[in-house]
């Protein structure tokens, strides 16, 4: 069982510059700022609009308590064990143009792939912004903050041939 003063530490690491790195959802963010609110913290993670989520805090063993978007969170302090965000209603993105209801907040190309009901073994995925494209074909594991209408596009994997 860890002391309060190690998972102090633990938690509230302090990189050289002075930043401090906190979790939302195992995904680590960095500040600069020692106290930041909700709202700060759903927009560093990328969950936009913020109105759209639920933070929760981690509380030693009390549990987790809601977290509101002007709610200041001290980092230094010894009482966060973690931030997980989750959506207030599920998110709908789109996998060749094929509406897709998911319920997380962060998710990998194929963790994607599945839920739109495509084998990852057989494809990957591209991320659809206007007129760019984000291949995830050698990068499948990269977390993804989700956000309603968010497009993506399937490619078949072409066989590797050994000679």
């Amino acid at each position: 069982m860890l002391s309060e003063q190690m998972r102090t530490l633990i938690f509230n690491t302090i990189i050289p510059m002075g930043n401090f790195i906190y979790k939302v959802n195992r995904e680590k963010f960095e500040t600069v700022d020692a106290i930041i609110t909700g709202k700060e913290i759903l927009e560093n993670a990328n969950l936009l609009p913020v109105e759209d989520y639920e933070l929760l805090i981690k509380v030693n063993e009390r549990g987790f308590e809601p977290v509101q978007l002007d709610e200041k969170i001290d980092l230094k302090g010894a009482r966060i064990e973690g931030l997980f965000a989750k959506p207030y209603k599920k998110l709908i993105i789109y996998v060749d143009d094929e509406p897709v209801e998911v319920d997380e907040c962060f998710m990998s190309p194929n963790e994607i792939l599945t839920a739109a009901g495509k084998d990852a073994n057989g494809f990957y995925l591209k991320q659809i912004s206007g007129h760019k494209e984000v291949s995830y074909k050698n990068d499948r594991e990269h977390k993804i903050a989700i956000k309603n209408g968010l497009k993506f596009s399937s490619c078949k994997l072409e066989p590797t041939t050994v000679s």
